[in-house]
């Protein structure tokens, strides 16, 4: 039942002064003989009254109590249920876990009980599963880790846009740009990649030196603007000094040059190919350079309108630079492969097979055939390649080889100081799976892969004795390029 109101209550008491006195309304109506003794009747009336109303206080009170306790005792019996339940299912779970797995727990709860100093539960998991590495590219990621890898193969980065490799020689190191990205706010002030960094500092009278971790402390320990002297000679004759701000931007994948102007993908937000005047004058007026840098991200897409501009500007002979390209996603190259293989038909011709360990295969087939609206008949190829030519950019390779667009001879490679001259050797494949309820993913090795014509160059790649030219040239290229000038038809 529900609480009563007030007025229930007092309509409930009035009836009971009724029942207990029939013809107290009568008697209210006509005279009453004795009034005196209607008086204490009622009054001893008025107490039974109060006393019948402490009473249903009390039974009330009882009441509550009686049902709080009955709560109290059923929430705490369900809790004990529950608790025992979820035991029982855990105690029934460890007992389906092999003797290795359960061997691990014991392992992981030992560590956290007795080592010499308190465990960071994190810590000790992420050694863990950083010992999960069956090869070099099976990986575990922490939630933020994952999220960071997935950003920075869509391109978004924060900071300057440059990766350094320190460069020794006659007993001094300096560091080089090994990698400039494309819009970033080092690419934008006119760093490119083989430059040396000869100097950093807040202002031009407070430069100093040092190795790439130097520059790195300097970064992290520096805002706002920030100025580099950097040039393509050790010796600094031909430095200058550029003007930098950390920020975060989107990088691009691709950029285009002839030998009258070049063409980057700029932007804040939306990026858009921009001309930017750094000709080749060495490129023939039938020539195009398109430099591609991974097959992430919008890559398919930017290649795809610098083949637009170089149709426009009547260009018709290519050089693909994919040194240092690593590779990246399948999708992203088969759609790349789709403007590049001369001879294939149909309308998704194969661009590579990959072969899982239960015998299954894979085919990846490009996303079209259009080869014949960039190229013509007559058109040339060369491609440019180094030891970090790897993984997808290999399977490019492999399909312009067997659709016939180019031939190994077309392929320029880097020898090194040693004189060996190949490319990466990677036809393994891996794929990413996402844990849901955290955001975790494991990335691992999953499949090997073959060129359409199932021939497989891991562990190999692509060398001089299948027919490749080899050059000799510094990893890290700038100006003059060697390799650039051997592929020059």
């Amino acid at each position: 039942m529900g609480k009563r109101s007030r007025d229930q209550k007092n309509a409930q008491n009035e009836e009971e002064l009724r029942e207990a006195r029939p013809g107290i309304e009568e008697e209210e109506n006509g005279q009453a003989e004795n009034s005196d003794d209607f008086n204490e009747t009622f009054s001893e009336l008025l107490e039974e009254e109060a006393a019948g109303e402490e009473t249903l206080k009390e039974k009330k009170k009882r009441k509550v109590r009686s049902r709080a306790f009955y709560t109290a005792f059923a929430v705490c019996g369900a809790l004990i249920v529950a608790i025992a339940a979820f035991a029982g299912g855990w105690f029934i779970h460890y007992l389906t876990l092999d003797e290795k797995e359960r061997e691990l727990l014991w392992a992981l709860d030992t560590l956290q009980d007795n080592y010499y100093r308190p465990v960071d539960e994190d810590e000790l998991y992420d050694s863990v599963y950083n010992g999960l590495k069956l090869d070099s590219y099976t990986r575990f990621f922490p939630p933020v880790d994952y999220s960071d890898y997935q950003a920075d193969n869509a391109g978004h980065n924060v900071g300057v846009g440059v990766s350094l490799s320190d460069e020794r020689k006659d007993g001094v190191t300096i560091p080089r740009f090994f990698i400039v990205y494309e819009n970033s706010p080092a690419c934008n002030a006119g760093l490119r990649k083989g430059m040396y960094l000869l100097g950093f500092g807040k202002s031009e009278s407070e430069l100093q030196s040092g190795v790439g971790s130097d520059f790195n402390k300097f970064m992290s320990e520096t805002e706002g603007e920030f100025v580099v002297r950097c040039g393509y000679l050790r010796d600094g004759s031909d430095a200058k000094l550029f003007t930098l701000t950390q920020k975060s931007y989107q990088a691009g994948f691709v950029h285009y040059r002839d030998s009258e102007s070049s063409f980057r993908f700029l932007g804040e937000k939306k990026l858009a190919l921009t001309e930017t005047n750094e000709p080749i004058a060495s490129l023939d007026e039938k020539t195009a350079y398109i430099r591609l840098d991974e097959f992430n991200g919008n890559a398919a897409k930017e290649f795809e309108e610098c083949l637009e501009k170089m149709k426009e500007r009547g260009r018709s002979n290519l050089i693909l630079d994919l040194r240092t390209n690593g590779g990246g996603a399948m999708n992203v190259l088969c759609k790349i492969a789709a403007h590049l293989l001369r001879n294939a038909s149909g309308r998704s011709p194969v661009v590579a097979r990959a072969v899982y360990r239960d015998g299954s295969v894979e085919e990846f087939s490009a996303s079209g055939n259009d080869f014949s609206k960039y190229f013509n008949a007559d058109s040339k190829f060369r491609i440019l390649a180094d030891e970090n030519t790897a993984s997808a950019s290999e399977c490019l390779i492999g399909a312009m080889i067997d659709y016939g667009t180019l031939g190994f001879g077309d392929i320029i490679l880097r020898q090194n100081e040693k004189g060996v001259a190949k490319t990466y050797g990677k036809g393994i494949m891996q794929t990413t799976y996402t844990y849901p309820l955290t955001g975790a993913a494991m990335k691992m090795t999953t499949a090997e892969i073959f060129w359409p014509n199932g021939k497989s160059i891991h562990g190999v790649g692509v060398v001089p004795s299948d027919g490749a030219v080899a050059v000799e040239a510094d990893l890290i290229w700038g100006e003059p390029d060697p390799m650039l000038q051997a592929a020059i038809f």
